[in-house]
C-alpha cells in the first residue's frame, strides 16, 4: 500500500509531462497549418497589362478602350504611321481617356537584321509623326511581329526611347529585360506555349486564326496568371468588336484577381543582362496556310451598340467624319476579274489601297475590313477581287459591281 502511494505521484508526473508534449506538438502543427493557409490567402496577385493593336479603323478600338476605362485597366496602343495619319482626331480622343499609351509600330517589315541607318530614320520618323499628328512623344516603339534587335536598342537609346518590344522568350510570362549597355528596357511579351496555338503572342487573334475559341484563350489565361507578370494582347477589331471575344475579355478582366497596372509598374526590370545574353525569339509563322479560323470572320456576331469615339469623353469636340469613298482592294493580281478591275481603275484614274495575296498580313488585313456579308458575285467573300468602299464590300467583279462602284465614287 505504501509502495503504491509512493509510485502514484510519479505516474501523475508522467501523465502531465505527456500531456504537455502532446499540447506542444499540436501547437506546432497548428501554427504551421495556419501560417500556410495565411500565406495562400495573401498570395501576391499577378500583374497584368493590355496591349491593343489596330490597323484598320477605330470601331473596335473605341469600344475596347471604353470597356477598359470602366475597369481602370491600362494598356499600350500599337498602331502604324498610316493609321495615325488617317485617324489622328479619333486617336486624340482615345488617348485623352488616359487608358492607353501610344506605341507606334513600323509594320512593313520587322527590325531584325535591319541596318542602323535605316532603323534610325524609321524610328525618328515614327517619333516625329506621333508628335506632329497627335502631340505625343512615345516612350515605347515596336515593329512588325514586335521585333527588335541590338541595333534597335542602340537607336532607341540615342533617341531617348524607354521601351522597345520583343517576341516572347519566357512562354506565358512577360519579362522585362535591361541590357547592361543601353538605357532601354525590352518588353518580352507573353507567348502561347501549347502546341495547338504556338507560336503566337498571348493574343485573341493568335487563338482565332489557329481555329481557337474564346474558351481556349480563357483556359490558357488561367495558366498565364500563375506568373508574376503577363501582357495580354488584343487585335481590337476582334476583341473590341466581335461579341464572343469581347465577352471573353470581360471575364478575364472581372473574374481572375489580376492586378492590372500601367507601363511603369509592369516595366520594373526583371533581368539585367549583357545584350548578347538576352534571348531573341524570331519565330513568326504568320502565313496563309497557318490561318484557319473555326468560324469565318464575317460570321462572328458583332458587339451590339459598341461605344463610339465621340462618346468616350464628356468634353469631346470630335465630329465623326463624313464618308470618304476610300477604296481598298484585296486581290491575287492574276485572275480575270482582278485584272478587269485594275484596268477599270486605271482607265478612270481611281486611287485605291492595295493588298495582295502574297502579303504576309493579307488575311489579317482582310478580316479587319470585313463587317458583314459581301455583295456581288459572292455574299461570303469567296471571289477576288474583294473591294471595300466605306461600309460596303464587293466580292468578284462584273458589270453590276462596276455600276455600283461608279455610283459610289462618282465616276461616269
Amino acid at each position: 500500500m505504501n509502495r503504491y502511494m509512493e509510485n502514484k505521484p510519479i505516474k501523475y508526473c508522467f501523465l502531465v509531462l505527456g500531456s504537455i508534449i502532446l499540447l506542444v506538438i499540436g501547437m506546432i502543427i497548428g501554427t504551421k497549418y495556419m501560417c500556410k493557409k495565411g500565406t495562400e490567402t495573401e498570395k501576391v496577385k499577378p500583374k497584368g497589362m493590355m496591349l491593343l493593336i489596330e490597323f484598320n479603323n477605330t470601331d473596335g478600338l473605341a469600344n475596347m478602350v471604353n470597356d477598359m476605362r470602366e475597369r481602370n485597366i491600362k494598356g499600350l496602343l500599337m498602331v502604324n504611321a498610316d493609321f495615325i495619319k488617317k485617324n489622328a482626331e479619333e486617336l486624340k480622343e482615345i488617348l485623352k481617356t488616359g487608358v492607353v499609351e501610344l506605341c507606334p509600330s513600323y509594320d512593313p517589315e520587322p527590325f531584325w537584321g535591319m541596318p542602323y541607318d535605316k532603323q534610325y530614320e524609321i524610328i525618328k520618323e515614327m517619333l516625329e509623326n506621333s508628335k506632329e499628328y497627335l502631340g505625343v512623344t512615345p516612350r515605347a516603339i515596336s515593329s512588325r511581329y514586335m521585333a527588335s534587335d541590338e541595333t534597335t536598342l542602340k537607336v532607341a537609346d540615342e533617341l531617348g526611347i524607354e521601351y522597345i518590344t520583343a517576341r516572347g522568350t519566357t512562354e506565358l510570362a512577360t519579362t522585362i529585360y535591361k541590357p547592361e549597355e543601353y538605357n532601354v528596357k525590352i518588353i518580352s511579351v507573353s507567348n502561347i506555349d501549347v502546341p495547338e496555338f504556338k507560336y503566337g503572342s498571348f493574343c485573341d487573334y493568335s487563338f482565332y486564326e489557329r481555329a481557337g475559341e474564346p474558351e481556349d484563350m480563357e483556359e490558357q489565361f488561367k495558366r498565364a496568371i500563375q506568373n508574376e507578370k503577363i501582357m495580354t494582347t488584343s487585335h481590337t477589331y476582334i476583341g473590341g468588336f466581335k461579341e464572343r471575344w469581347n465577352e471573353m475579355w470581360h471575364r478575364l478582366w472581372d473574374n481572375y484577381g489580376v492586378e492590372w497596372v500601367d507601363l511603369d509598374t509592369l516595366g520594373t526590370v526583371d533581368k539585367t543582362m549583357p545584350t548578347w545574353q538576352i534571348p531573341v525569339n524570331r519565330n513568326a509563322p504568320y502565313t496563309p496556310e497557318k490561318i484557319r479560323p473555326k468560324l469565318e470572320f464575317q460570321d462572328e456576331a458583332n458587339v451590339m451598340n459598341p461605344c463610339k469615339v465621340e462618346d468616350l469623353n464628356e468634353d469631346s469636340t470630335y465630329v465623326p467624319k463624313e464618308k470618304s469613298n476610300r477604296v481598298v482592294v484585296f486581290h491575287n493580281g492574276s485572275g480575270n476579274m482582278c485584272l478587269d478591275l485594275l484596268a477599270f481603275f486605271k482607265e478612270h484614274n481611281i486611287q485605291y489601297e492595295e493588298h495582295l495575296t502574297t502579303d504576309t498580313d493579307f488575311i489579317s488585313q482582310l478580316n479587319a475590313h470585313k463587317k458583314g456579308k459581301s455583295e456581288g458575285v459572292s455574299d461570303s467573300y469567296e471571289y477576288y477581287p474583294i473591294i471595300f468602299i466605306d461600309d460596303r464590300a464587293f466580292s468578284g467583279f462584273n458589270e453590276e459591281i462596276k455600276t455600283e462602284i461608279r455610283g459610289l465614287i462618282g465616276v461616269k
